[in-house]
């Protein structure tokens, strides 16, 4: 994703020209920062995992992927790249960087809000039974109901 590398760059330049730091002691930013990358790398790698190179291509545009990281959350890939960025901005402490992770967040939701309306055109009702079962990039509790 374009803004990871736009919050990586811009919070590095950030922090090294006297732009606002985020008021966080180092030590703080540098664990929070290694929590989010290492969070964010796994999610990269099962979301890739789970979905072959020709699906995540375009070129495939017949298989809904519903295994692997996919049974937890719709957008793994997505989430681990927002997920990277808000490690990057909060590692370098830079204000700008977390405006712009935020940003990315925004603009993340809107496109994986369009994303899904071609998912639901394209595979119908199973898209739509997915969609209800399992959260954008949060997942859902899995509701357990006893039968007496």
């Amino acid at each position: 994703m374009p803004w990871l590398v736009l919050v990586i760059i811009a919070s590095f330049f950030a922090n090294r020209s006297g732009l606002p730091l985020l008021p966080l002691p180092e030590w703080l930013s540098y664990l929070a920062c290694a929590l989010l990358a290492v969070l964010g790398i796994s999610l990269l790698v099962f979301g890739m995992k789970a979905c072959p190179l020709r699906v995540l291509g375009g070129r495939d545009k017949s298989v809904l992927v519903t295994n692997g990281a996919y049974s937890y959350i719709r957008h793994p890939i997505c989430l681990s790249c927002i997920l990277l960025a808000f490690s990057a901005a909060i590692g370098f402490r830079s204000a700008v960087g977390l405006a712009i992770a935020i940003l990315a967040l925004i603009i993340a939701y809107v496109h994986a809000s369009f994303e899904e309306r071609e998912l639901e055109r394209r595979f119908g009702r199973a898209y739509c039974e997915y969609k209800s079962n399992i959260g954008m990039f949060v997942p859902k509790r899995k509701s357990t109901k006893t039968s007496e």
